[in-house]
C-alpha cells in the first residue's frame, strides 16, 4: 500500500492476477481509488440508477481507470429498464416446488419440443451458445455433463433436459412467472403466448472463479427454464439480438464483475444499455445470429432478421478456419452458423470490439477491461490450441473437459508439424465415446489483446467511412 502512494505513475497496472495465476500485489499508483461525490455518483448512475448517491454500494474496484470506463457506460443514454413495459422478464420454475407440486418430474431424456418438454438448465448454455452441454442420462451433478459437438450434430439435435411438466401444456406456461410482464398503455398484456418467443436465458449463479460471469445465450421457443436461469423476452427480433450481442460482449461481463455479485436476478438485468446507433447493428447482429442460430429450431428468426448486407461483412483477419459472410443466404442451412471452436472464438472477439465502439469505450478500456477483470480467461486462452480446421486440439479450461486431447498426449503431439496429423479416440463423453476425431498440424493459439487491436483498426475505418 505505501509503495502505491511512492509510485510515479508509470507502466501498465495489471490486473488482479499476474500472468502466472497469482494474485497481483505489485504497487501501481493507479491502484489508488479515491471516492468522492463525482464517483460516488457515477457508481450510482451505473449501477443503481442513480437514485441516492450518498448511499450507493462500493462495488469491486482495482484501478481508478475502471471508475472512468464505468462513467462512459453510465452516460449511455438508453437501457433496458426503458422498455420494460415491452419485455418479461422471468426467473423460471422453482426446482424443487415445482416437483413437488407436480407441475414437472425430474426426467432425463431427449424431448419433444412441440410438447414443451425442454426446460432449460444453467449447464446447458454458455456465452453466444444455446448448445454448450448435454445432460448425461444420469445426471446428477453440473458435472454430469457432455459438451455438444456442433460440428458432428444434426439439424434437428436438441439437448437432453434434466425435467419434463407432468401436467398439461396449455395449464404448465400459464404457470411460470414473469417478474415483469409486458403490458399496453392500458395495463393489458402484449403477449399472447410469451413462452412461445425466443428468450434471452442467462445462467443466474456465478462462480468466483468463472472464466465469464454473464453466459448468456437465445433460448429457444416453447421451451421453458427452472430457476438457476433468468430470461429476458422480447417480442421485437431486432431488440433481442441487439440484447443477446452486447450481453456476449467482455464489456457487459466486465460490468457484472465490478459488481461482484453472485446472482443475476431480474433487477440486474435492468440497468444494461440497449439501443445502439444502426450503423453497428449488422455487424453486431450477423456474429450474433451465427454464434446462435445452431439448429433448424432457429431458422424463422435467422430468416426474419436477414440483411442483404450481412453478406458484404468481413473479418478483421485473414484465416482458412473462417467462414466467409459472402457464403450466406437469405434461408437457413445447415451451413449457416458458425460451429468451429476457432471461428466462433473469433465472432466473439469481434463483439467484444464492436459493443465497445457502439458503448462509447476505447480500445484502451477495452484492453483494459480484460487484462484487469478476467483472469481465468486469460488462462484459458493462454493454453488453448487451435488445429489447422479450427478445432481445440488442447485447452486448460475446465469448462471444456474432455474437448481435445489430455495434457500428457498434448506434450507428444503439440510440436507435429504441417501435413501431419493425429487420430484420437474421444472417451471421457458419454454423448461421443468411441467416436474418433481427427487433428491437424500445425497447431496454434491466439492472443487476445492483440487481435482486439487488429479487429479495432478494422471496424474503425468501417465504421468512421
Amino acid at each position: 500500500m505505501d509503495a502505491c502512494f511512492a509510485h510515479d505513475g508509470h507502466g501498465e497496472c495489471g490486473g488482479i492476477k499476474d500472468e502466472n495465476g497469482n494474485w497481483n500485489t505489485a504497487a501501481h499508483k493507479e491502484r489508488i481509488v479515491y471516492f468522492g461525490e463525482e464517483e460516488l455518483k457515477v457508481l450510482s448512475e451505473a449501477f443503481e440508477g442513480g437514485t441516492d448517491w450518498e448511499s450507493v454500494k462500493l462495488t469491486s474496484i482495482h484501478s481508478e481507470v475502471v471508475v472512468s470506463v464505468l462513467e462512459k457506460l453510465s452516460k449511455f443514454p438508453s437501457h433496458l429498464k426503458d422498455i420494460s413495459s415491452q419485455i418479461i422478464v422471468s426467473e423460471g420454475l422453482h426446482e424443487t416446488n415445482s416437483v413437488d407440486r407436480g407441475i414437472m418430474k425430474r426426467n432425463t431424456c431427449f424431448p419433444a419440443i412441440n410438447k414443451y418438454e425442454l426446460i432449460y438448465s444453467g449447464p446447458h448454455f454458455f456465452c453466444g451458445n444455446p448448445l454448450y452441454k448435454t445432460p448425461r442420462s444420469k445426471c446428477l451433478l453440473n458435472s454430469d455433463y457432455d459438451s455438444v459437438d456442433l460440428l458432428s450434430l444434426k439439424e434437428d439435435f436438441v439437448p437432453r433436459t434434466n425435467y419434463t411438466p407432468t401436467i398439461s401444456v396449455e395449464r404448465f406456461t400459464e404457470l411460470i412467472p414473469g417478474f415483469l410482464s409486458g403490458q399496453d398503455q392500458e395495463g393489458k398484456p402484449i403477449y399472447d403466448s410469451w413462452s412461445d418467443y425466443y428468450k434471452v436465458g442467462f445462467r443466474r449463479m456465478i462462480g468466483s472463479t468463472s472464466e465469464r460471469s454473464l453466459s448468456g445465450a437465445i433460448l429457444l421457443p416453447k421451451c421453458l427454464h427452472i430457476g438457476a436461469v433468468v430470461s429476458v423476452t422480447f417480442k421485437k427480433y431486432d431488440q433481442l439480438v441487439e440484447f443477446t450481442g452486447l450481453t456476449s460482449s467482455l464489456v457487459m461481463d466486465f460490468y457484472v464483475k465490478v459488481l461482484k455479485i453472485s446472482d443475476i436476478h431480474a433487477n440486474r438485468v435492468l440497468p444494461f444499455p440497449l439501443g445502439i446507433p444502426d450503423n453497428y447493428k449488422p455487424a453486431l447482429f450477423v456474429r450474433t445470429l451465427m454464434l446462435n442460430c445452431l439448429t433448424k429450431y432457429y431458422a424463422d428468426l435467422w430468416e426474419e432478421m436477414w440483411r442483404e448486407d450481412y453478406k458484404s461483412q468481413r473479418w478483421s483477419i485473414e484465416d482458412e478456419r473462417l467462414k466467409l459472410f459472402s457464403s450466406l443466404q437469405s434461408k437457413w442451412s445447415w451451413d449457416t452458423p458458425l460451429r468451429n471452436y476457432f471461428e466462433r472464438r473469433q465472432a466473439l472477439v469481434e463483439i467484444d470490439v464492436i459493443s465497445a465502439m457502439a458503448l462509447g469505450l476505447s480500445l484502451q478500456d477495452l484492453e483494459m477491461i480484460y487484462n484487469i477483470q478476467f483472469p481465468v480467461l486469460q488462462q484459458n486462452e493462454n493454453d488453448t490450441w487451435y488445429d489447422r480446421k479450427g478445432n481445440i486440439v488442447f485447452t486448460c479450461s475446465k469448462g471444456l473437459t474432455g474437448v481435445g486431447v489430455d495434457r500428457p498426449v498434448w506434450e507428444r503431439i503439440r510440436d507435429m508439424q504441417e501435413g501431419e496429423t493425429y487420430e484420437h479416440t474421444i472417451e471421457k463423453s458419454e454423448l461421443y465415446r468411441g467416436q474418433k476425431v481427427t487433428y491437424y498440424a500445425p497447431f496454434t493459439k491466439c492472443d487476445r489483446v492483440e487481435d482486439y487491436r487488429r479487429a479495432w483498426e478494422h471496424f474503425e475505418k468501417i465504421f468512421n467511412n
